[in-house]
């Protein structure tokens, strides 16, 4: 264990020497979708029987020696279960990052870990079982947005991308009947729950309907930045569309189809995310709930 431990400190210190707007890009994250961009022909991956750790959708993917893991966000408190059967190595607050985080080793030797949560429900040394909720999702340590950052070991050591064990099915989730309240969320915190263990279902993890042209091909209504992101409203041939680049991966462009809800608004919808752009802000909801809102601090108006 201590092995591991002083080797998972190096990684993150690696990770954060490599590349520290890797660590950062969770705060906007949500505003891109980003998917998955691992490069292919990595570390050959044994058979696995992984299930998906929450619900939600991959708003960053995995990259070696820089995101070693996948985030999948969702709203706060959603409940995340273990991916398959083992101990609980870990359970507590991580230094490097990763805030209220859990290390399960597993019968086979992996290990998988699971960050940025609000709550955690096992100890150390604790058995749980494949689909046993773990945690609520959160945003503590290096995180400004709800999500689970996962990742996935199968020696132990060297991450693997998540997305290539993964089966076809996920966890269908049903909340923990009782939670214990706590006064601050970005303090490590583990209660007790009671074992409960899922079917696997259709998975209500996706990626954002990305088109193949990120480009605006007509009329600009709307373009702003934040500090972290590049926003535009575009109405192409009587269509609106929603663009949105992360500065930190302007490679990764998203365009989805956007709808004028009235007084200078415009909405696009993303399964239970949509976003609202205004003159003023871009703003991320989810079920009617806002989960993040960003100022623009230069602005492009059409008249």
């Amino acid at each position: 264990m201590k092995k591991l431990t002083v080797f998972r400190y190096r990684t993150y210190g690696l990770i954060g020497l490599i590349s520290l707007t890797a660590v950062l890009s969770t705060t906007t994250s949500a505003l891109t979708q980003l998917a998955s961009d691992s490069p292919i022909g990595q570390t050959p991956i044994p058979a696995s029987n992984l299930i998906w750790p929450t619900q939600g959708f991959i708003s960053q993917g995995f990259r070696k020696y820089q995101h070693e893991g996948i985030d999948i966000a969702g709203a706060s408190g959603t409940p995340v279960v273990a991916a398959a059967s083992g101990t609980v190595v870990k359970a507590g607050w991580d230094n490097w990052g990763l805030g209220n985080a859990i290390t399960i080793k597993h019968l086979d030797g992996s290990t998988t870990v699971y960050g940025h949560n609000r709550r955690l429900l096992v100890s150390k040394d604790q058995q749980v079982i494949q689909g046993q909720i773990i945690a609520e999702m959160g945003s503590t340590g290096n995180s400004t947005a709800p999500h689970l950052h996962f990742e996935v070991h199968p020696n132990g050591r060297i991450a693997v991308d998540p997305l290539r064990l993964l089966t076809s099915l996920t966890a269908s989730v049903s909340p923990a009947s009782k939670i214990q309240q706590v006064d601050n969320p970005n303090r490590p915190v583990s209660t007790t729950s009671v074992a409960k263990q899922v079917s696997p279902s259709l998975p209500p993890i996706g990626f954002a309907p990305i088109s193949s042209d990120t480009k605006c091909n007509g009329v600009t209504i709307i373009d702003g930045e934040t500090a972290n992101i590049h926003v535009k409203v575009c109405e192409e041939n009587g269509q609106l569309f929603y663009i949105g680049q992360l500065k930190q991966d302007p490679s990764k462009p998203i365009k989805i189809a956007a709808l004028n809800i009235g007084k200078g608004r415009y909405r696009a919808d993303n399964g239970s995310f949509y976003y609202l752009v205004s003159p003023e802000r871009v703003e991320v909801w989810r079920n009617g709930t806002q989960m993040r809102s960003d100022k623009f601090y230069t602005l492009t108006k059409s008249p």
